[in-house]
């Protein structure tokens, strides 16, 4: 059992949480932590001084402890047999789950009912996990109010029952106008994150479309609700409308300016200066672990390929071009550098995690998204003889 293995068990026991298939490997793009994720080994923080908080508090404890003293034993060997024998130790989060919800509903009036239910959807998050979903359809039916469901939503939208459940209150017209919007705003959100998730073609363009109408009647009637942490959810939807209209595969990449660096100083550079070379946009960062894990097969592909019309642009999200400049300068990466300045096509673009790669043809219109290693290598190969075929 190799460590992805090992992880791979880990999710399987409900031990290792708060991350899609999709988010493992890759990061958000401003190191956003998701609403309600479970930190293994975390210290639980009181909730309430009641016997129901103290219960839950002590439950928490017990749960993550156990966790991080498996994980110290996994993290310390590299002997496969043990780490199979060790995973085996994980903790179940299904009865620690059922647990939380039993002592919520003790007294759903106790301030540590919300949190023991928010608990148990976050470690029922596995859609066999029926204390995950008795969790999430009390708080959907006691707490629309709780000034901490804005938060939650995002997290409970999630799973499958919790999506259903969320597009059955639309319906209710008692639902208060700023949790309607959060709803449909996270709706949006996971209707797009799921178009990664090794969908067909026939199937993204569906969810991508469901998005972009949920999207739409956000900004058309509650552009003004405050978003789950900043701004409003207009400001969130038009971004990600503008992605989902004018970046999906298909469509003819829209002009981006940014600088570059060329011999030690940054010069403007376009897009568009690049028409008639098959282009891959790696937009990414230095502290991003999956983004550094590619640089030695795109060293490689760049020499394969260095005879061919085809350019590699790496687009940095750092927050300061020294960062940048100080790691070319141990990491060979021979190819084109761009700074975006946490800005231009950043937020243009709507970039939400890193790596985030666009695959441009000779026309300059998107054919691929977010494929790496040898498929990024067969999609860029496959562009090519497309060109040689149209001359």
């Amino acid at each position: 059992m190799t460590r992805l293995h090992a992880l791979g068990a880990m999710a399987l026991t409900g031990s290792f949480l708060g991350m899609t298939a999709a988010q493992q490997n890759a990061v958000p793009a401003k190191k956003i932590t998701l609403p309600g994720a479970a930190q293994v080994g975390s210290v639980p923080q009181p909730v309430s001084n009641s016997p129901a908080g103290k219960e839950l508090m002590a439950l928490r404890s017990q749960f993550s402890l156990q966790q991080s003293q498996v994980m110290a034993k996994l993290r310390a060997t590299d002997n496969e047999q043990e780490r199979i024998e060790l995973v085996k130790q994980l903790p179940k989060s299904e009865p620690v789950a059922q647990k939380a919800v039993e002592i919520a509903k003790k007294d759903l009036e106790d301030e540590a009912a919300f949190d023991a239910l928010q608990y148990a959807s976050t470690l029922g998050t596995l859609p066999s996990s029926k204390a995950g979903v008795e969790a999430r359809e009390i708080l959907f039916s006691k707490f629309l109010a709780h000034p901490k469901m804005k938060t939650m939503v995002a997290s409970m939208t999630m799973t499958p029952d919790g999506r259903q459940q969320a597009k059955s209150l639309l319906a209710n017209e008692k639902l208060p106008r700023d949790m309607k919007g959060q709803i449909l705003f996270s709706l949006a959100q996971e209707a797009q994150t799921s178009a990664r998730r090794g969908l067909s073609a026939t199937e993204q363009e569906n969810a991508l479309e469901e998005a972009a109408k949920q999207y739409e009647l956000i900004v058309k009637e509650y552009a003004d609700v405050p978003g789950p942490r900043t701004g409003t959810l207009g400001e969130l939807a038009k971004p990600a409308l503008f992605e989902i209209r004018n970046l999906s595969p298909g469509k003819m990449a829209p002009e981006v300016t940014c600088w570059k660096l060329d011999d030690g100083k940054e010069v403007e550079d376009k897009l568009s200066n690049y028409k008639g070379k098959v282009v891959v946009l790696d937009i990414w960062a230095t502290w991003c672990g999956p983004c550094k894990a590619m640089i030695p097969h795109e060293r490689e592909m760049v020499e394969r390929l260095k005879d061919k019309p085809f350019k590699l642009i790496s687009v940095s999200g750092d927050d300061k071009i020294e960062t940048l400049r100080t790691f070319l300068e141990k990491e060979k990466m021979p190819w084109t550098h761009w700074f975006a300045e946490r800005k231009g096509i950043l937020k243009d673009w709507n970039i939400r995690y890193f790596p985030t790669i666009y695959i441009l043809d000779h026309t300059g219109k998107i054919r691929f998204k977010d494929l790496r290693g040898e498929k990024m290598e067969e999609a860029v190969n496959q562009l090519l003889a497309e060109m040689k075929e149209a001359k």
